[in-house]
């Protein structure tokens, strides 16, 4: 983001409070695990080993963002009282009466999670970037939908499909959290910039009656239930076939040949294929509808990699009717064309931003990463 000109960090301290602020009323995408997790007990004695006394300082405050662009160094005693000296040397905690500066913390921070935090308020900032244009604007119930469906899709929640009670929903989100990895402001910049671009996005989507049917056949009609293997290279076929020609069991083919990890692990089964299915390529679902149950295919390319499949049955069409489903699958039509929008919009919007990192070390970390495609993102502005 799952990311300029000056090499001096910003030194207008009220340029700093806007962007705590900013920061705060945005949102950004999750991007994996999260920072640290400190934990202080008694401190053991051993022998005639000293206590360590911690006495922990500085509250969470906006202002003591404010940056005087020092350098962190290490630890030190300051006669100076708290209150004269400049914010970045204010101590966040003393250790045996040597005070940890702020700046050592901070400086810490941004060189090692900066990067991934900086993502996500950036794609926050564009998203109500964007939203602000089109007269849009996100309400507690706009957020309240967003950590609702977040919950509904998670397996934590795959029963509570009624209205949470308060206590649920946080018990919930704590379960997810945990599960993640995640903490919940990381939680809280996603949920609203996913109101923001769900707000965007389903502006962007219409349902028609053509699409509609589609997908009733897609779900409804027949379907052919398909064993996957994915060679490495066309070279390695001459072994599937001599194997299948001695009859061993194709699930052992794809557990020794193929390359594709998500079907591997499931024996090579794919989900049913029908002949509109827009998940795979095309000649996919022609092959399969081709072929007798217990068949194998020949090897055949589909963009770039190559396959053979096995014909495990044939599904007959459900025997619902269109106008028994049609509500259904609209409903699930518009939220799958919805979350992808989403997604291509984020990514528009992100690409098409003029960005400028003026910290060096978050600069010198997005070039790099950039360069080497780990991250998505616009290139700098010089």
């Amino acid at each position: 983001m799952h990311a300029p000109p000056s090499t001096h960090r910003n030194n207008d301290p009220n340029a700093r409070t806007r962007l705590v602020k900013t920061a705060r009323r945005t949102i950004a995408i999750l991007s994996g695990p999260l920072l640290l997790a400190a934990a202080c007990g008694s401190p053991a004695h051993v022998g005639n080993a000293p206590e360590t006394s911690v006495t922990i300082i500085d509250p969470a405050r906006a202002g003591l963002y404010d940056d005087v662009g020092v350098r962190p160094g290490p630890p030190f005693a300051d006669p100076q009282p708290q209150a004269q000296r400049p914010a970045a040397l204010r101590p966040v905690a003393t250790v045996n009466g040597e005070h940890i500066p702020r700046r050592q913390l901070i400086d810490l921070l941004i060189e090692t999670r900066g990067l991934s935090y900086l993502q996500q308020l950036i794609v926050a900032l564009v998203a109500e970037q964007e939203a602000r244009k089109l007269g849009l604007k996100v309400t507690a119930r706009d957020l309240d939908r967003e950590y609702q469906l977040t919950l509904e899709a998670d397996p934590f929640n795959g029963k509570d499909k009624p209205a949470l009670t308060e206590t649920r929903k946080e018990q919930l989100i704590a379960d997810w959290l945990k599960s993640r990895g995640v903490t919940r402001p990381e939680l809280d910049l996603a949920m609203h910039r996913q109101a923001f671009l769900r707000k965007m996005a389903e502006q962007r989507v219409t349902i028609t009656d053509e699409m509609l049917q589609r997908e009733f056949r897609i779900k409804h009609g027949p379907r052919a239930e398909v064993r996957h293997i994915q060679l490495a290279a066309p070279r390695a076929y001459p072994q599937v076939q001599q194997r299948l020609s001695r009859g061993e069991d194709f699930q052992n083919l794809v557990r020794d040949l193929s390359v594709n990890v998500l079907t591997r692990e499931k024996g090579g089964l794919m989900p049913p294929l029908s002949k509109d299915d827009p998940t795979v390529p095309p000649i996919f679902a022609e092959i399969a509808f081709g072929l007798k149950p217990g068949e194998v295919s020949s090897m055949f390319e589909a963009e770039g990699s190559y396959h053979v499949v096995k014909l495990e049955r044939m599904i007959p069409a459900d025997a619902e009717t269109f106008d028994q489903v049609k509500s259904h699958i609209e409903t699930t039509l518009k939220a799958r064309l919805v979350a992808q929008e989403m997604q291509l919009l984020g990514e528009q919007l992100l690409m098409k931003s003029k960005l400028e990192i003026v910290d060096p070390v978050l600069r010198k970390q997005y070039v790099e990463r950039l360069g080497r495609r780990e991250i998505i993102g616009p290139p700098l502005q010089p």
